[in-house]
Protein backbone atom coordinates (compact mmCIF):
# COMPACT_ATOMS: atom_id res chain seq x y z
CA UNK A 1 0.00 0.00 0.00
CA UNK A 2 1.27 3.46 -0.94
CA UNK A 3 0.77 6.41 1.42
CA UNK A 4 0.73 10.08 0.42
CA UNK A 5 1.78 13.13 2.43
CA UNK A 6 -1.84 14.07 3.01
CA UNK A 7 -2.66 10.62 4.39
CA UNK A 8 0.28 10.78 6.78
CA UNK A 9 -0.81 14.22 7.93
CA UNK A 10 -4.33 12.93 8.59
CA UNK A 11 -2.99 9.98 10.57
CA UNK A 12 -0.75 12.23 12.65
CA UNK A 13 -3.58 14.65 13.40
CA UNK A 14 -5.87 11.84 14.48
CA UNK A 15 -3.44 9.80 16.58
CA UNK A 16 -0.49 12.08 17.42
CA UNK A 17 1.77 9.47 15.85
CA UNK A 18 2.06 7.45 12.65
CA UNK A 19 2.01 3.67 12.52
CA UNK A 20 1.97 1.94 9.13
CA UNK A 21 1.79 -1.66 7.92
CA UNK A 22 5.16 -3.39 7.52
CA UNK A 23 5.00 -3.36 3.71
CA UNK A 24 3.79 0.23 3.40
CA UNK A 25 5.47 2.45 0.82
CA UNK A 26 5.71 6.24 0.81
CA UNK A 27 5.50 8.67 -2.07
CA UNK A 28 8.44 11.10 -2.50
CA UNK A 29 6.31 13.95 -1.16
CA UNK A 30 5.35 11.86 1.87
CA UNK A 31 9.04 11.24 2.58
CA UNK A 32 9.74 14.98 2.25
CA UNK A 33 6.88 15.75 4.64
CA UNK A 34 8.26 13.38 7.28
CA UNK A 35 11.72 14.91 7.00
CA UNK A 36 10.38 18.45 7.28
CA UNK A 37 8.21 17.62 10.31
CA UNK A 38 10.91 15.38 11.84
CA UNK A 39 8.34 12.68 12.55
CA UNK A 40 9.36 9.07 13.09
CA UNK A 41 7.18 6.35 11.57
CA UNK A 42 6.38 3.13 13.40
CA UNK A 43 5.58 -0.14 11.67
CA UNK A 44 3.28 -2.91 12.87
CA UNK A 45 0.53 -5.31 11.79
CA UNK A 46 -1.96 -2.48 11.40
CA UNK A 47 -5.62 -3.31 10.81
CA UNK A 48 -6.31 -1.54 7.53
CA UNK A 49 -10.01 -1.34 8.35
CA UNK A 50 -9.33 1.19 11.11
CA UNK A 51 -7.33 4.46 11.15
CA UNK A 52 -5.36 3.88 7.93
CA UNK A 53 -8.41 3.09 5.81
CA UNK A 54 -10.27 6.03 7.30
CA UNK A 55 -7.43 8.39 6.45
CA UNK A 56 -7.32 7.08 2.90
CA UNK A 57 -11.05 7.52 2.46
CA UNK A 58 -10.97 11.03 3.94
CA UNK A 59 -8.09 12.17 1.74
CA UNK A 60 -9.64 10.67 -1.37
CA UNK A 61 -13.05 12.22 -0.74
CA UNK A 62 -11.52 15.63 -0.13
CA UNK A 63 -9.46 15.48 -3.32
CA UNK A 64 -12.40 14.40 -5.47
CA UNK A 65 -14.76 17.03 -4.08
CA UNK A 66 -12.60 20.08 -4.87
CA UNK A 67 -9.95 19.57 -7.53
CA UNK A 68 -7.27 21.87 -8.87
CA UNK A 69 -7.99 22.73 -12.50
CA UNK A 70 -5.33 23.06 -15.17
CA UNK A 71 -5.00 24.40 -18.71
CA UNK A 72 -2.15 24.95 -21.15
CA UNK A 73 -1.93 27.19 -24.20
CA UNK A 74 -0.44 24.53 -26.49
CA UNK A 75 1.96 21.58 -26.45
CA UNK A 76 3.75 21.46 -23.08
CA UNK A 77 5.26 17.97 -22.84
CA UNK A 78 7.51 18.15 -19.75
CA UNK A 79 5.08 20.39 -17.84
CA UNK A 80 2.19 18.08 -18.62
CA UNK A 81 4.26 15.11 -17.46
CA UNK A 82 4.80 16.94 -14.17
CA UNK A 83 1.04 17.45 -13.87
CA UNK A 84 0.38 13.76 -14.42
CA UNK A 85 2.90 12.90 -11.72
CA UNK A 86 1.22 15.32 -9.30
CA UNK A 87 -2.17 13.81 -10.17
CA UNK A 88 -1.10 10.65 -8.31
CA UNK A 89 -1.36 12.63 -5.06
CA UNK A 90 -3.74 15.48 -5.87
CA UNK A 91 -7.06 15.65 -7.70
CA UNK A 92 -6.41 17.57 -10.93
CA UNK A 93 -9.03 18.42 -13.55
CA UNK A 94 -8.31 19.35 -17.15
CA UNK A 95 -10.53 22.20 -18.34
CA UNK A 96 -12.76 21.21 -21.23
CA UNK A 97 -11.41 24.12 -23.28
CA UNK A 98 -9.10 23.95 -26.30
CA UNK A 99 -5.42 24.01 -25.44
CA UNK A 100 -4.51 26.91 -27.68
CA UNK A 101 -3.44 30.50 -27.03
CA UNK A 102 -6.62 32.15 -28.31
CA UNK A 103 -8.68 30.23 -25.72
CA UNK A 104 -6.86 31.77 -22.77
CA UNK A 105 -9.60 34.21 -21.79
CA UNK A 106 -12.24 31.46 -21.98
CA UNK A 107 -10.09 29.25 -19.77
CA UNK A 108 -9.63 31.98 -17.17
CA UNK A 109 -13.34 32.81 -17.13
CA UNK A 110 -14.15 29.13 -16.55
CA UNK A 111 -11.58 28.87 -13.76
CA UNK A 112 -13.00 31.98 -12.08
CA UNK A 113 -16.52 30.53 -12.22
CA UNK A 114 -15.46 27.17 -10.79
CA UNK A 115 -13.52 28.75 -7.91
CA UNK A 116 -16.23 31.32 -7.15
CA UNK A 117 -18.84 28.57 -6.87
CA UNK A 118 -16.50 26.46 -4.72
CA UNK A 119 -16.31 23.64 -7.27
CA UNK A 120 -12.51 23.97 -7.46
CA UNK A 121 -9.91 24.96 -4.91
CA UNK A 122 -7.47 26.49 -7.39
CA UNK A 123 -5.94 26.26 -10.85
CA UNK A 124 -2.70 25.99 -12.80
CA UNK A 125 -2.12 27.83 -16.08
CA UNK A 126 0.74 26.56 -18.24
CA UNK A 127 1.60 29.26 -20.75
CA UNK A 128 4.44 30.33 -23.02
CA UNK A 129 4.55 33.83 -21.53
CA UNK A 130 2.85 34.85 -18.31
CA UNK A 131 2.13 38.55 -18.81
CA UNK A 132 -1.32 38.25 -20.39
CA UNK A 133 -2.38 35.38 -18.14
CA UNK A 134 -1.44 37.35 -15.03
CA UNK A 135 -3.26 40.52 -16.09
CA UNK A 136 -6.39 38.69 -17.25
CA UNK A 137 -6.62 36.35 -14.25
CA UNK A 138 -6.20 39.15 -11.73
CA UNK A 139 -9.08 41.05 -13.29
CA UNK A 140 -11.39 38.36 -11.88
CA UNK A 141 -12.41 39.09 -8.26
CA UNK A 142 -12.36 35.42 -7.29
CA UNK A 143 -8.82 34.85 -8.56
CA UNK A 144 -5.46 35.68 -7.01
CA UNK A 145 -2.84 34.66 -9.56
CA UNK A 146 0.90 34.46 -9.02
CA UNK A 147 3.76 33.74 -11.42
CA UNK A 148 5.70 30.61 -10.52
CA UNK A 149 9.24 31.88 -10.97
CA UNK A 150 10.66 29.82 -8.10
CA UNK A 151 9.60 27.80 -5.05
CA UNK A 152 9.97 30.78 -2.70
CA UNK A 153 7.69 32.89 -4.89
CA UNK A 154 5.01 30.18 -4.78
CA UNK A 155 5.26 29.71 -1.02
CA UNK A 156 5.06 33.47 -0.43
CA UNK A 157 2.13 33.83 -2.80
CA UNK A 158 0.13 31.14 -1.01
CA UNK A 159 0.99 32.27 2.53
CA UNK A 160 0.76 36.04 2.00
CA UNK A 161 -2.16 36.47 -0.41
CA UNK A 162 -3.73 33.00 -0.42
CA UNK A 163 -2.97 32.60 -4.14
CA UNK A 164 -5.37 30.24 -5.88
CA UNK A 165 -3.99 30.40 -9.44
CA UNK A 166 -0.44 29.44 -10.36
CA UNK A 167 0.88 30.65 -13.71
CA UNK A 168 3.90 28.72 -15.03
CA UNK A 169 5.87 29.75 -18.11
CA UNK A 170 6.50 26.18 -19.22
CA UNK A 171 9.22 26.83 -21.88
CA UNK A 172 11.53 28.13 -19.15
CA UNK A 173 11.02 25.39 -16.55
CA UNK A 174 12.34 21.83 -16.50
CA UNK A 175 10.19 18.83 -15.64
CA UNK A 176 11.60 18.72 -12.10
CA UNK A 177 11.17 22.46 -11.60
CA UNK A 178 7.50 22.27 -12.61
CA UNK A 179 6.98 19.30 -10.28
CA UNK A 180 8.47 21.27 -7.39
CA UNK A 181 6.34 24.34 -8.11
CA UNK A 182 3.16 22.25 -8.37
CA UNK A 183 3.91 20.39 -5.15
CA UNK A 184 4.36 23.57 -3.12
CA UNK A 185 1.29 25.21 -4.68
CA UNK A 186 -1.22 22.40 -4.13
CA UNK A 187 0.02 21.61 -0.62
CA UNK A 188 -0.09 25.21 0.60
CA UNK A 189 -2.62 26.14 3.28
CA UNK A 190 -4.76 29.05 2.13
CA UNK A 191 -6.26 31.60 4.47
CA UNK A 192 -6.99 35.10 3.20
CA UNK A 193 -6.18 37.50 6.01
CA UNK A 194 -8.55 40.36 6.80
CA UNK A 195 -5.98 43.03 6.01
CA UNK A 196 -5.39 41.51 2.58
CA UNK A 197 -9.14 41.39 1.95
CA UNK A 198 -9.34 45.09 2.87
CA UNK A 199 -6.51 46.00 0.49
CA UNK A 200 -8.08 44.05 -2.37
CA UNK A 201 -11.41 45.76 -1.73
CA UNK A 202 -9.70 49.17 -1.71
CA UNK A 203 -7.87 48.49 -4.95
CA UNK A 204 -11.08 47.27 -6.62
CA UNK A 205 -12.30 50.87 -6.57
CA UNK A 206 -9.29 52.19 -8.52
CA UNK A 207 -9.89 53.49 -12.02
Amino acid sequence: MIFTARQLEDLHKGNGSITLPYRARLTPLAQDWLRQKKIAVGYADVDLKTPVAAAEKSATSLAISRPFLWWCDGPCGPAKAALMAQAKETSLGDLDIAHEANSQVSAIKKIAEEIKTDRAVGAILLVKTGAEAMVYANRCPSLRAILGTCIDAVEQGVSQVSANVLVIEHPYQTLQQVKNLLSRFVRGKRELREEVKARLKELATCG
